[in-house]
C-alpha cells in the first residue's frame, strides 16, 4: 500500500493550496480575508470566498465585461433600501485549483466586491463541508450548532425564531459591524426589551450603499448560540418598520418610513466581525444541514 497523503483543501489569503489528492466532498479550509486566486471564463481573476457572499458567484460589472460574458434575454434587480441594483446571469467555468465546476454567475450595474473580482458563498462550491477559520482556537471556547439553511443564489443561512418571527442569521466577517434588518430589530425589541438609543449613523448595507441606522439596546441579552448581544444596530428606514420599537431619544417630529403594505421582507441580523472577534472557526456542513461555531 503506497503511503497516505492529506486530503484538505486549503485557501488562505491568495493562494490555493491542494494537499494530496482532493476531492471536492472533502473539506475546504479558508482562511484570511478569503481572497484567492483562481480561473473564471478562462481568465485569472481573484474570488473572495466568504460566508456572507450568495451562492451564486457574483462578479464585478468591469470584470464579466473583460471577459466577454454575456446576459440572458431576462434580467432581474434587488433592492437595497429604496436603491435598485440590476443584474444580468449567465454559465461558465471556475477553477480554484482544487475544484474545477460549472456554475451559473451573475453580475450587477454596481460593483459587489470592493477589493477582488467577484465573491462566491458556501452554497456556490462543490465542497461539501467549508471551514473558515478566523483565528487560532483559544482553551475554554464553546461550540455551538445552527440550522443550516440553503436556497436558490441566496446566501447560506440560519434561522431562529424570535418574537413569533423567523430571523435569518447570516455571518460576515468582512464587514466590521452586526447589523439588523428594520424587522428583525422589532422583533429582537419585542423579545428582549429593546430601546432604539442615540443619534442615527449609517452603515454599509451591499453594493457600496449606505443605510441609515441606529443603536438598539437590550433589556435582557440575545443569544445566538454561543454569542450573546447587549445592543444590535438596526436599520431604521427600509425592510420593516421600527415604529413599534421605544425611543430613548424620541423626536414627535421624526418620521419613521416603513415598508408597504404586502410588500415581501425578510427579517435578517447579519453577525459581523464586532461580534465573531472572539470565533476560531464557523463550519458550513452540508450534508448535515448544520453550521458550527466555535467561540470563546
Amino acid at each position: 500500500m503506497g503511503q497516505k497523503v492529506a486530503r484538505m483543501i486549503v485557501v488562505s489569503g491568495a493562494v490555493a493550496l491542494l494537499v494530496g489528492a482532493a476531492k471536492p466532498s472533502e473539506p475546504l479550509i479558508v482562511r484570511g480575508d478569503g481572497l484567492v486566486s483562481a480561473t473564471v471564463g478562462g481568465s485569472a481573476a481573484r474570488i473572495r470566498i466568504t460566508p456572507w457572499a450568495p451562492a451564486a458567484p457574483t462578479l464585478n460589472p468591469d470584470f464579466a465585461a473583460r471577459i466577454g460574458l454575456k446576459g440572458g434575454w431576462f434580467g432581474f434587480a434587488v433592492k437595497v433600501g429604496p436603491v435598485k441594483v440590476n443584474g444580468r446571469s449567465s454559465v461558465t467555468r471556475l477553477d480554484f485549483g482544487s475544484m474545477n465546476f460549472r456554475r451559473r454567475v451573475v453580475w450587477f450595474d454596481r460593483r459587489y466586491e470592493p477589493q477582488g473580482d467577484g465573491a462566491v458563498g458556501p452554497g456556490g462550491l462543490p465542497a461539501d463541508v467549508i471551514r473558515f477559520e478566523l483565528r487560532p482556537p483559544r482553551a475554554g471556547e464553546r461550540s455551538a450548532t445552527l440550522p443550516l439553511v440553503q436556497k436558490l443564489f441566496q446566501p447560506t443561512y440560519s434561522r431562529v425564531m424570535v418574537a413569533g418571527r423567523e430571523l435569518s442569521i447570516l455571518f460576515d466577517p468582512q464587514h466590521a459591524r452586526t447589523l439588523a434588518t428594520a424587522g428583525a430589530g422589532s422583533a429582537i425589541a419585542a423579545a428582549h426589551g429593546g430601546q432604539l438609543m442615540g443619534a442615527t449613523g449609517k452603515a454599509e448595507v451591499a453594493f457600496g450603499i449606505d443605510r441609515p441606522v441606529r443603536t438598539l439596546k437590550l433589556a435582557r441579552p440575545l443569544a445566538i448560540g454561543p454569542l450573546s448581544f447587549d445592543s444590535v444596530p438596526v436599520r431604521i428606514g427600509d425592510s420593516g418598520s421600527v415604529a413599534g420599537i421605544a425611543d430613548a431619544d424620541a423626536d414627535p417630529e421624526e418620521v419613521v418610513v416603513t415598508a408597504k403594505g404586502g410588500a415581501k421582507r425578510r427579517d435578517v441580523l447579519i453577525i459581523g466581525r464586532d461580534a465573531l472577534a472572539g470565533c476560531s472557526s464557523i463550519i458550513f456542513d452540508k450534508p448535515a444541514k448544520v453550521i458550527r461555531l466555535s467561540c470563546g
